[in-house]
């Protein structure tokens, strides 16, 4: 039987893989690893040693190395955690018998020890707690001990012949070789004359049975040792390639940027850099689709069966380590009298709503009047100023256009009057004029292309020059035209192909510059997906660019959410890293560059954490913090930065009966301001020159010489919330699902204080102004009366507090800022 060797590549900090998965089939395979197998949900077929089992719920199996084994599914879906480690953690002589299918009520307490160090390790992979990585190496030293204590037997030479047919056993003799001499000269050759083979037959004997070449799996052996001599020794390069069998330094480099795209010198730089940053260990993988062996599941729940043992008695702590921690300190030193680098805010250039319809509505409209009051955007998007809705198009029987622009007006007029202007969303299609009868959202925009274009030119024409006769070119030439709403995802918002999106586009800017070329149009508002994905965006900048179709402006849309293929099946709902949206515009703007649009105009017109109006992580804290990090990140990379949306009174779908339900809105629909809305407020304070910038905070003056500080604790999710696990999040727990780092404490050191100053703070963390804390401390209600609203509104603000400074030329003050926490430092000049 011919057996596939499996190569595993470790974690880069620990000699483990750690991974959630659900398994198809797996053929027979053999690894030098020890593997650990948990059933998280469902049950699995396990064909291991020569014997047939089936592992269901609860469930744990030891692979021992060099045992070939075969995994596939039953009549049930399955979800698995499994642990791979070294071998080298258990004696060489030793096999552990460990199968709970054999527990009994005597031994299950050995078995649920298992079980807890699996939860504890899963946790610790998943939270970043500060010391996971030592806490992590401790569990797996406390598991391997365990295993030896409890489920090892002595291996004999009998029992090895009965697993091991003679082609296997030669194979692990090779392995086993290869794994003790990879610093010496080892060629084919050798080895073929100490197995007594032709070079020509050892050869394709290896390859066929590891699935690589021999010289490749002996440079991978050699970097997996280099990688943990960079890691944990101050060898340098020379004695690292040396030691580890390569020939000289420049080999070992070229191996080494080959599999890690990097330097071995750049690797070291960027773990010890992280190490003392953040000394975690990497996170808690969940394996990607990679063969038809695997296939990835949803896996909300999954982990319940495994973490009710992190409550075991004398270990419950686990879960939830001190909050009062400090994982990191940050130095803040800065020359107040420092003329600073002048910069343009874009956070508050463009904001959102959902459509227009609902902007006629009072409380929309009572909300907007005190966002502008305190804000002050320049510009709103919304959906649907031509839906049905609206009553902006009808026709005669005979097919002629008839125009009604009343309620256009009247919603215009509201805006112009609160001094904010159109950002022209043009979309959707109404009824009348739609070639078919796709329809989006709980309101049903019509998503199709126009059945006779010369009728959407006319109805776009008739509609800017109304805007131009009621509000004249000076004020209608500041508004910008966007071309429909994420035309990409076909079949979704747009029910035509791409390339008829493509004329679409410019027949319609076509239309608008015909009326004047002092007017503004762009598009595509192009979902993130397509920017990562395939060449969408590339295809329409082509278009615009060889054509010379009139393009003023990019627009695209940025979410957390994994951004799926188009020819994806539904899948695992991921998230990615906090660093997914300033990577967004680093890329369009990559895919720009070498065109005559390179210094096009861009503007992320819809962003947010998730995508889903549902998601309950909109009212909490950590959106105050997730604003102001992704603000200062992206500054100075776009025109504008639109927060989707402002307002819960918004219906893409039916609005739910809790007033904190996780819609997308800086206010609930009762008026209540969340902590993204007040992150809004702090960005508005700051300054026009930046004095100081760095990862948590910025520093800036402004012309009067006042000083403004802002400092944050952004807190990531975790990784088992990041690859679908939702378990942890309801409607009233909602913090369970991000990583564990602690407090912040930051050190300010200002120099060149010559005045007298008023220094106010302003402080909004769970404790201070987090208005869904509040709520869950008044109890929740779903249905809150005026004078819970009210105290609610009162308490939702951040803490603000005065103090007078003398002329002291320093200032010196250290700040303890918690998880999500954010705080801004003014200090104005006293005369």
């Amino acid at each position: 039987m011919s057996y596939l060797y499996e190569f595993i590549d470790y974690q880069e900090d620990l000699p483990i893989r750690l991974f959630v998965n659900s398994v198809a089939y797996v053929p027979f395979h053999w690894h030098k690893e020890v593997e650990i197998i948990y059933v998280l949900q469902g049950a699995v077929a396990i064909h291991l040693d020569q014997q047939n089992y089936t592992l269901s719920q609860d469930d744990i199996i030891v692979v021992n190395s060099m045992s070939v084994h075969q995994i596939e599914r039953t009549n049930q879906d399955n979800v698995l955690l499994t642990l791979q480690f070294s071998p080298d953690l258990l004696d060489e002589h030793m096999l552990v018998a460990c199968n709970s299918l054999y527990q009994t009520p005597e031994n299950r307490g050995h078995y649920d020890r298992i079980r807890r160090y699996l939860a504890q390790m899963a946790w610790e992979a998943s939270k970043k707690t500060q010391g996971s990585r030592n806490y992590s190496m401790g569990l797996l030293h406390m598991l391997a001990g365990h295993l030896v204590r409890y489920f090892s037997m002595r291996m004999t030479e009998e029992k090895h012949k009965n697993v091991k047919d003679y082609d296997y056993q030669r194979l692990n003799r090779v392995l086993q070789f290869i794994d003790r001499n990879y610093s010496q000269k080892i060629t084919l050759q050798s080895i073929a004359d100490q197995e007594h083979l032709s070079l020509h037959y050892f050869s394709h004997f290896f390859s066929d049975k590891i699935g690589i070449p021999f010289q490749k799996y002996l440079t991978s052996v050699r970097l997996e040792k280099a990688v943990d001599a960079l890691i944990n020794t101050n060898h340098s390069m020379t004695q690292i390639a040396l030691d580890c069998g390569f020939a000289n330094v420049k080999l070992f480099n070229k191996y080494f940027k080959e599999k890690y795209d990097s330097t071995p010198g750049a690797f070291r730089e960027e773990v010890m850099a992280a190490k003392s940053a953040d000394p975690t260990r990497k996170p808690l993988t969940y394996e990607e689709s990679t063969s038809a062996d695997y296939y990835e599941v949803d896996t909300i729940q999954a982990m319940e069966s495994l973490y009710r043992y992190l409550e075991l008695p004398q270990e419950s702590s686990i879960a939830s380590p001190a909050t009062n921690v400090i994982y990191n300190q940050v130095e803040i030193t800065v020359d107040g009298s420092a003329a600073g680098i002048a910069f343009t805010k874009h956070w508050n250039w463009l904001t959102t709503a959902g459509r227009a319809v609902e902007g006629l509505r009072a409380d929309w409209q009572t909300q907007f009047l005190e966002l502008q009051r305190r804000l002050r955007f320049s510009h709103i998007r919304f959906h649907g100023i031509f839906n049905d809705e609206m009553m902006v198009y009808t026709e005669t029987e005979d097919g002629e256009p008839i125009y009604n622009w009343a309620y256009i007006d009247k919603l215009y007029d509201f805006l112009l009057q609160a001094g904010i202007r159109p950002f022209v969303a043009l979309s959707f299609m109404p009824s009348a004029l739609a070639r078919s009868k796709e329809t989006i959202f709980w309101w049903r925009g019509h998503i199709a292309p126009p059945k006779d274009q010369k009728k959407w030119n006319a109805l776009v024409r008739e509609f800017v020059r109304h805007c131009l006769n009621r509000y004249g070119m000076e004020e209608v030439s500041t508004w910008y035209f966007e071309v429909w709403n994420e035309p990409d995802l076909s079949g979704v918002c747009w029910a035509g192909t791409k390339q008829e999106y493509f004329e679409f586009y410019a027949e319609t800017a076509a239309t608008i510059k015909s009326i004047s070329s002092k007017l503004s149009v762009g598009g595509p508002a192009m979902g993130y997906g397509s920017l990562w994905n395939d060449d969408w965006a590339e295809d329409f900048i082509g278009f615009c660019s060889v054509k010379r179709i009139p393009i003023d402006f990019f627009s695209f849309h940025v979410y957390s959410e994994y951004p799926n293929q188009k020819d994806e099946e539904v899948k695992l709902t991921t998230l990615m890293p906090p660093t997914f949206y300033v990577d967004s515009v680093k890329r369009l703007r990559s895919k720009l560059t070498g065109t005559d649009l390179a210094e096009l105009e861009l503007h992320m017109t819809e962003w947010n954490f998730s995508l889903y109006d549902r998601n309950l992580i909109h009212d909490t804290m950590f959106m105050g913090a997730f604003v102001i990090h992704h603000a200062l990140q992206t500054l100075g990379t776009l025109k504008s930065i639109a927060f989707w949306s402002f307002t819960d009174v918004f219906e893409e779908s039916q609005v739910p009966s809790s007033i904190f339900y996780g819609g997308f809105g800086l206010m609930n629909r009762n008026g209540l301001k969340k902590p993204s809305y007040h992150a809004f407020g702090l960005l508005s304070k700051l300054g026009d020159c930046i004095l100081a910038q760095d990862e948590g905070y910025i520093v800036t003056s402004a012309r009067d010489g006042s000083l403004q500080i802002l400092m944050y604790n952004y807190t990531h999710v975790d990784q088992l919330f990041a690859s679908g696990d939702w378990s942890g999040l309801t409607e009233t727990s909602r913090y369970t699902i991000f990583e564990e780092k602690g407090n912040r404490s930051y050190v300010l050191k200002l120099d060149g204080m010559e005045h007298k100053y008023k220094m106010t703070s302003y402080r909004l963390d769970r404790e201070h102004g987090s208005v869904f804390d509040e709520w869950i401390r008044l109890g929740a209600p779903t249905y809150p009366t005026e004078e819970e609203l009210q105290f609610l509104r009162y308490r939702s603000v951040p803490e603000i507090h005065v103090e007078w400074l003398e002329a002291a030329g320093q200032l010196e003050r250290t700040y303890i800022i918690p998880s999500h926490g954010i705080l801004l430092i003014t200090l104005q000049p006293q005369y």
